[in-house]
């Protein structure tokens, strides 16, 4: 099935796919709209008998614009799925507005849809904030056998207390005005995250990035409570992190990882920060691959 994304052809969209490298990658994937929001969602398909990854994208972002990491997961292995949130890149409803209790169905729903049969091992792959959505939803579904943490945010240990008291504001916030919207760019740095990248400039201006949230969507996250930190699950966990992440510091996952009863696996990448998708695709998607195919071996 051909993308509406094709169609969208304007000359900043030509522009950010050419300086992403995606503009050739994007014929090899296949798109489905799922449900009544609608839920927009990218498919690169490897074999009849491989894997399904599901991919989570990071806060404001979307599927195309990942485009080069997930054919490359296909090539390894994987038949890859792109899920584009409620509200973010091309899927429906008002823009960045969802809750995680409602992005753990989504992903059920991409699961029911791309699932070629109850023996086909599926897994998640959740970069940054999607993270967090990738282990509440595995935390749920039983299918789901493995996890891939893009760092991974757990809102009961906070990184410091800056961000205690921002929440805590968020949250109380929220109550009033869930649907007042907060600029992200208040906090987050796009700029200098990107900086260097040659789309960076095209991505700081793409008008399908969510850079404003509904206070009602950040106090659903940060008041989200995984049920890892008191118990274990059948699936197996890893976290990947830059060990010069400008987002959070190594220590952060170093946290997370002693504190959770759910076992997850920690890697470091030297010299790497927090945009590794796009900044090193292959080296982040071999890691990966790798841990993902030596599981399955293990586990067979």
């Amino acid at each position: 099935m051909n993308c509406k994304t094709d169609l969208d052809t304007d000359q900043h969209r030509r522009v950010l796919r050419e300086k992403l490298g995606i503009s050739h990658l994007l014929a090899q994937r296949q798109c489905a709209d799922i449900g009544d929001v609608p839920l927009h969602t990218e498919y690169y398909f490897h074999a009849d008998d491989a894997p399904l990854l599901v991919f989570v994208p990071g806060i404001g972002t979307y599927s195309e614009l990942y485009a080069d990491l997930l054919s490359r997961f296909s090539k390894l292995g994987f038949n890859v799925v792109g899920l584009d949130l409620r509200g973010h890149g091309y899927s429906g409803g008002p823009r960045g507005l969802y809750t995680v209790e409602q992005s753990v169905s989504d992903i059920q729903a991409v699961i029911d849809h791309y699932q070629a049969s109850p023996e086909q091992p599926v897994y998640l792959y959740g970069y940054s904030i999607g993270a967090l959505l990738a282990v509440a939803a595995a935390e749920a579904d039983a299918r789901i056998q493995a996890v891939v943490c893009g760092t991974l945010l757990v809102p009961a240990l906070a990184p410091d207390m800056v961000h205690h008291l921002g929440w805590s504001w968020i949250w109380g916030s929220a109550l009033l005005m869930p649907g007042v919207a907060l600029p992200m760019q208040s906090f987050i740095d796009y700029e200098q995250l990107l900086a260097g990248h040659p789309a960076g400039e095209e991505i700081n201006a793409d008008p399908r990035v969510v850079f404003d949230y509904p206070l009602g969507t950040l106090s659903s996250l940060f008041t989200c409570h995984l049920g890892s930190l008191t118990r274990r699950y059948p699936f197996r966990g890893l976290i990947v992190h830059g060990d010069r992440d400008e987002v959070l510091p190594l220590s952060y996952s170093q946290r997370v990882q002693a504190t959770l009863t759910q076992p997850f696996e920690l890697e470091a990448v030297p010299g790497e920060g927090h945009m590794l998708p796009w900044d090193r695709p292959g080296l982040l998607a071999h890691l990966i691959a790798d841990w993902l195919h030596a599981g399955a071996v293990t586990k067979a």
